[in-house]
């Protein structure tokens, strides 16, 4: 009988429920959704959903196309650049900025500057800046089961930092002349330290990727990226076991 009972008494909690729900939301979209079967969504802004749309977009085949000559497509649709969006970042968030990354949103292709920055308040927030005229189009801050502990690995790798986004993203760009297309600063895979990853289009139009110490901002490592391949084979393993050419800088 008790089997019985709470087969049919969860139908019925489950209709008043929804009833008091709706009564509560007063709203036509919501009983619609109810009557479907399907609850709202809750509200948590994401890096693209909750992103208006940028002054520049790039075209559907554009988006589609493999890494490199993506980049290249970004990179002549770009009107900001790095330097200018992490600017406006900070001036949004005051703190330190780790990370910027150009990037197309899911939808729509619009083209944006997407930057991490440690904030004074300890937290990590996302800044995403319109890459065709800078203006701030959203920015919040990173609510992940796992953001505590995040925040502390960013802090430290802040606190080993000794050169800062602007000396990194500079270095790698007297190694490989070009445009600057991400940036980050992480964690060495072979030993450890703290390094600035720097993503640059050369000015032969090819990708490279460019490790700069962040203890003392010496180029550690330059490579032609792995999707470029082919002819650039050989001189790319070449370059794999490029270290610093014996600057000070």
């Amino acid at each position: 009988m008790k089997a019985t009972t709470k087969r049919t008494l969860a139908p019925r909690a489950i209709v008043l429920g929804t009833a008091a729900a709706v009564a509560l939301i007063g709203s036509t979209g919501a009983v619609t959704a109810f009557a479907n079967g399907d609850a709202p969504a809750p509200h948590s802004p994401t890096p693209h959903s909750s992103v208006q749309h940028s002054s520049v977009q790039l075209s559907q085949s554009e988006r589609h196309l493999d890494d490199t000559a993506k980049d290249r497509a970004q990179v002549k649709a770009d009107k900001v650049g790095q330097s200018q969006a992490t600017a406006k970042a900070l001036k949004a968030v005051s703190g330190t900025a780790t990370s910027a990354e150009l990037d197309t949103t899911d939808r729509g292709g619009s083209l944006i500057w997407e930057v991490d920055v440690l904030g004074k308040d300890h937290k990590e927030h996302q800044v995403t800046i319109d890459a065709g005229n800078g203006k701030v189009l959203n920015q919040h801050t990173d609510r992940d089961d796992d953001a505590a502990q995040d925040a502390a690995e960013v802090q430290a790798q802040v606190k080993a930092d000794k050169t800062g986004h602007n000396k990194a993203t500079d270095r790698a760009l007297k190694a490989v002349p070009g445009t600057v297309v991400s940036y980050s600063l992480d964690d060495n895979d072979r030993d450890g330290s703290t390094v600035w990853e720097v993503d640059i289009l050369g000015k032969d139009h090819k990708s490279y990727d460019v490790t700069i110490d962040a203890a003392n901002g010496k180029l550690l490592n330059q490579h032609v990226d792995h999707d470029d391949q082919g002819d650039q084979g050989d001189q790319r393993d070449q370059d794999d076991n490029h270290g610093d050419h014996g600057d000070d800088d």
